[in-house]
């Protein structure tokens, strides 16, 4: 699964809020926000969807998108991918660092210290 950009973190982050939700409403919130037109917003949904990182279903003959994964599963792989391919950090990782954050609550930070630590005995990337 690919991990999002920093425009597919907006979206997401609507959707974390409140999914599923219509590719206007997603405009109308996240899109307006990053200055783009309905069609960017639609051709970056599609994007996402592509990529793995939404799931497209029809309710009332209209599409509507959800997230593929959970906020945490999803912020897990991009710590992980930050810590050891930038911070090139092998091993546990210190979620410590992310205590106090405004996008992530207790029961979130410790669900990805656990994927985080899973991951660490897999050996795998989140």
């Amino acid at each position: 699964m690919s991990h999002p950009s920093d425009t597919e973190l907006a979206i997401l982050k609507s959707l974390w809020e409140s999914a599923p939700q219509s590719a206007r409403s997603l405009h109308e919130g996240a899109g307006v926000a990053l200055g783009w037109s309905l069609s960017s917003t639609r051709t970056t949904l599609a994007r996402m969807v592509t990529k793995g990182l939404l799931v497209e279903t029809k309710q009332n003959g209209v599409r509507a998108y959800a997230p593929a994964r959970s906020k945490p599963q999803t912020m897990a792989g991009l710590m992980r991918r930050f810590l050891s391919r930038v911070m090139e950090i092998d091993g546990p990782l210190p979620t410590s660092a992310f205590t106090g954050s405004a996008v992530l609550d207790a029961d979130e930070l410790a669900e990805i210290e656990a994927l985080l630590a899973e991951a660490d005995t897999a050996g795998d990337d989140a």
